[in-house]
């Protein structure tokens, strides 16, 4: 029946939704500077109606839901800009860091130090017998060295660094797939029981922003709420309430540096680097992993082209105090490493460098296919190494002790180039004392001239370069064809002992392993025992660390060997002008670049990718501020509007009180009635 107790149903309606009203209004009012909530509406509708005469009533008001206003496709473009932003700002701020590195805006870089370093050199070969300008040669040199080694240092201390970040972003990572899941437990708990939970789903869209930035992630909502999150392209990291958690594993491949990894149920987890494809994380990775050893490789390579083109002129000429044959710089070294992945048992027992002058300063892999059968690849290039026979050290000769050959005694020898057999070849040679031979490049160029005029390896097509190693004093024989078979070897002949050619070795880029086997190739010579097994792969170049390790061997300022022959002493300048000459020069280890050529090309590759990463940077930025303006546009609180709303709503609630007063009197009236 319609009565008075239904107008106190309808003002109690009035009063509770109004109240409810204002409630919203006033958690809007409250948020207006929360970072990621999201505007909120009481959704009000009529109570359903009275049936009555001489129709249906209505029976007030009701708040139905607090519907949250978002839009799914800006929230999704804003957790896609977060990854990318995640990514760029790492890689702006680590690639300004290292920019410092280089310090050629103070004049304190590398570039400067070997400038004054060759200015050194050409001050000592103005006045070669002046002690001063050598002190001060060595000086530079020395300076040049600590600089280099600087550098080293500090990109080392980076990639630590680095590694550092990569750890503790996988625990934030973590740290927020636990947040989400909890999240989604909570979410799904209320929405089961018909609540609105917008205040969670706020603080879930939030995590997944931070998630963002620092890992590629998508994400798929279950019809109960809860969302699936995976990440590195398909890896679920958050499914329901569950999670899987990443992991930092340490990477013996590279230098015991973290890796990220997941857990696939396996004694080891898989590493997801390469999946990886944003956020944070991927900028460390790239930074870390290919950015700092590019540098550092490029540092190493100069460092080695620079000393061991120093060290083989040098090595030719004479002090003040007559001394010859000394390096300038510390010499190079071979570097070898195995991969962790072998499963044989093979190790390089022994490395050492046979021939400077032949050192490329490239990256190579000896690689074995089954446990008998190796190949030898150039790693920088994807070049063919072509086959070679390395001879042992001999004495060096030179005008005070000549080489010489004498006919019918020392002058023949029998080679076979790529599996054909030359004929007897024989060397200009004299009959004794000899044919005296004061170089060992004059020396070469007789061998190389005599071997390719032979009829049987000219039929063939067969040629050979030789060469002569001033450093190591070795002679060295190599195919001119670049297959993967081509080799050297010589078989006979009268010279070979005073070539040294009696106890060389033969090596091909592919070949037939038995332990223990020395490889000779491109200058370097690798020593492998035990038994190999297929798959297996040993690391080889010899610049690993030159910048790290340069240092100036000479310490007497009257060891530089400014002349080129001891009568010449003090005077002679020859072999320091070739020394400074070789600023000018160009070298094939340094992309035919001369040595400041390279430097210039790494510092402004480096610094070109410096500027687009704060350029990418600032244009993403300026597109999450577009997106987010977007976003205020639905989800954001406007103080104007949650004011009016605030008026409206007290009015209702105002005028509902309004209506129980009149109501209650008018139950007084009704009661005040005597019958």
């Amino acid at each position: 029946m319609i009565g008075l107790t239904s107008l106190f149903d309808i003002a109690r309606s009035a009063l509770t939704t109004s109240q409810q009203a204002l409630v919203v209004t006033g958690q809007n009012v409250a948020n207006v500077n929360t970072p990621g909530y999201s505007r909120q509406e009481a959704v009000l509708t009529e109570r359903p109606p009275l049936n009555g005469q001489p129709g249906m009533v209505g029976a007030g008001v009701q708040a139905t839901s607090i519907r949250r206003y978002t839009d799914q496709f800006v929230n999704r473009q804003l957790t896609t800009v977060q990854q990318n932003l995640g990514r760029l700002s790492v890689s702006q701020d680590e690639l300004s860091r290292l920019q410092n590195l280089f310090g050629d805006s103070d004049d304190q870089g590398i570039a400067a130090r070997m400038n004054d370093f060759f200015s050194g050199l050409q001050d000592v070969s103005t006045n070669p017998g002046e002690p001063a300008a050598r002190s001060v040669l060595l000086a530079n040199a020395g300076q040049l060295a600590s600089t280099m080694n600087q550098a080293s240092s500090d990109l080392t201390t980076e990639r630590q660094s680095l590694n550092f970040q990569v750890q503790q972003t996988v625990t934030e990572i973590n740290s927020l797939s636990k947040q989400i899941a909890e999240l989604n437990t909570q979410i799904v708990s209320a929405e089961a029981t018909g609540q609105n939970a917008n205040d969670l789903r706020d603080q879930r869209d939030l995590a997944l922003n931070d998630l963002a930035t620092r890992i590629d992630i998508t994400t798929v909502e279950s019809g109960a709420g809860a969302l699936t999150v995976f990440a590195a392209r398909g890896q679920v990291l958050v499914d329901g309430s569950t999670i899987r958690e990443l992991s930092a594993i340490e990477n013996p491949d590279n230098d015991g540096l973290f890796s990220i990894g997941y857990s696939t149920g396996g004694t080891r987890p898989l590493s997801i680097d390469t999946l990886i494809s944003d956020g944070r994380l991927r900028s460390l990775l790239d930074v870390r992993d290919t950015t700092v050893p590019d540098l550092e490789a490029s540092f190493d390579r100069l460092s080695a082209t620079l000393a061991n083109a120093v060290n083989g002129i040098h090595r030719q000429g004479y002090g003040l105090d007559g001394s010859t044959g000394l390096d300038f710089f510390g010499p190079p070294a071979v570097s070898t490493r195995a991969a962790t992945a072998n499963q044989g048992a093979a190790a390089i027992t022994s490395s050492a460098i046979t021939a400077n002058s032949l050192l490329t300063f490239h990256d190579y892999e000896i690689r074995f296919s089954s446990g008998s059968a190796y190949s030898i690849v150039d790693a920088t290039t994807g070049a063919t190494v072509r086959g070679n026979y390395t001879g042992t050290a001999i004495t060096s000769p030179s005008s005070d002790n000549p080489l010489s050959v004498v006919t019918g005694t020392n002058d023949t020898l029998t080679v076979t180039v790529d599996g054909v057999a030359s004929g007897t070849i024989t060397l200009r040679g004299a009959a004794s004392p000899g044919l005296s031979y004061s170089s060992g490049t004059a020396l070469a160029q007789e061998v190389q001239n005599k071997i390719n005029a032979d009829a049987t390896l000219q039929a063939a097509g067969k040629t050979v370069a030789v060469t002569y190693d001033n450093t190591t004093n070795r002679m060295v024989i190599s195919s001119n064809d670049t297959t993967a078979s081509s080799s050297v070897n010589v078989t006979g002949g009268t010279a070979r002992t005073s070539l040294g050619l009696n106890a060389g070795t033969s090596t091909s880029a592919t070949g037939t392993y038995t332990s223990p086997a020395t490889l000779n190739f491109d200058g370097l010579s690798v020593t492998l025992t035990g038994a190999a097994a297929a798959g297996d792969v040993f690391k080889v170049n010899s610049y690993n660390h030159a910048a790290r390790d340069m240092t100036v061997a000479l310490t007497n300022p009257a060891s530089v060997a400014a002349s080129s022959t001891r009568t010449g002493i003090p005077g002679n300048n020859t072999n320091l002008l070739s020394m400074v000459a070789l600023q000018q020069q160009r070298f094939a280890s340094l992309d035919d670049g001369t040595l400041n050529d390279a430097y210039r090309a790494v510092a402004g590759k480096f610094g070109i990718a410096a500027q687009t990463a704060g350029r990418e940077n600032d244009a993403k930025e300026t597109l999450k501020d577009q997106i987010e303006t977007l976003r205020a546009q639905v989800s954001g609180v406007s103080i104007d509007e949650e004011l009016v709303n605030l008026m409206k709503f007290q009015r209702g609630f105002e005028a509902a009180s309004r209506l129980v007063q009149l109501t209650d009197e008018m139950f007084q009236t009704l009661l005040s009635i005597k019958p």
